[in-house]
């Protein structure tokens, strides 16, 4: 009896012994089989991104590159010139003081014309020695000095087809006042923005056209915009060269402002299938 009580108890210290080794790896195999789960769904995800990517890569080679112009022209409604005096004088002092009084005249010529949205501001103001010529063994000599004064006169938002004479004004004024320097005259628009818009427009609608063109001529589909890619309208002022000898001369200076020409450029790519 005692025997066989024995061996009931060392039965039942072995199946607990068991129980308690097989609690311990079921644990284990199962962690191992999330673990695969999780690498095959990783797996899965990269292949989906692969797969994207392919896609995407087959999707950027199907497509049409096309490009458009568009072009605006306008009258100028706005003018920049730069009109001034040089003088010399045998002392510092003198140069000053002449360049003053010549300079006090024109800009009381020009702001007596009262035209509207004029606007003046010094451009320039150099003074500088007059050298003689050098003598053997001995440094030049200042001989003199040279001045000079520009203004910068602006005029914005004139009128339709009075920009021209508003600007031959401008220069008989001051030409008559005693200015003896007129570094050319720019014409431009005061606000540029409505012509670069419509001349972006024209360049976009330019760029569809033409893909439409390839894609009838190849035989395929257009489908839509890709991509998109513009520069804003360029805008280039006219530039016009005054003879101040001549312009002191004659009675009366004759300006024609003439047409601006604002371009526009657009890149475009469509995607296109097999009809």
């Amino acid at each position: 009896m005692a025997m066989a009580k024995r061996l009931r108890t060392g039965s039942r210290r072995l199946a607990g012994a068991a129980l308690g080794i097989l609690s311990f790896v079921f644990p284990s195999a199962s962690s191992a089989v999330k673990a695969e789960e999780k690498g095959s769904g990783a797996a899965a995800q990269e292949g989906g991104k692969a797969q994207t990517n392919i896609v995407l890569q087959e999707q950027l080679t199907e497509l049409i590159t096309s490009s458009g112009r568009g072009e605006i022209v306008a009258k100028p409604d706005a003018m920049r010139a730069e009109l001034g005096v040089e003088v010399q004088a045998k002392t510092l002092d003198q140069a000053q003081s002449e360049l003053a009084r010549k300079m006090a005249n024109v800009t009381s010529a020009i702001e007596k014309l009262g035209l509207d949205g004029l606007t003046l501001q010094t451009a320039t103001l150099q003074i500088q020695p007059v050298q003689g010529k050098p003598e053997a063994g001995r440094a030049p000599k200042i001989v003199g000095y040279r001045a000079q004064n520009t203004l910068s006169i602006t005029l914005r938002l004139a009128k339709a087809g009075e920009l021209g004479s508003q600007a031959a004004k401008l220069i008989d004024a001051g030409v008559g006042a005693g200015a003896n320097v007129v570094q050319g005259i720019s014409f431009f628009l005061a606000r540029p923005e409505e012509a670069q818009a419509k001349a972006l427009h024209l360049a976009t609608v330019d760029a569809e056209r033409n893909a439409k063109i390839l894609a009838a001529s190849s035989g395929v589909r257009l489908l839509g915009l890709h991509s998109l890619d513009g520069s804003q309208g360029r805008l280039s002022p006219i530039f016009l060269d005054v003879d101040i000898a001549k312009a002191s001369l004659e009675l009366s200076t004759t300006v024609e402002p003439g047409e601006l020409t604002i371009t526009a450029t657009v890149a475009a790519r469509y995607h296109f299938a097999n009809p």
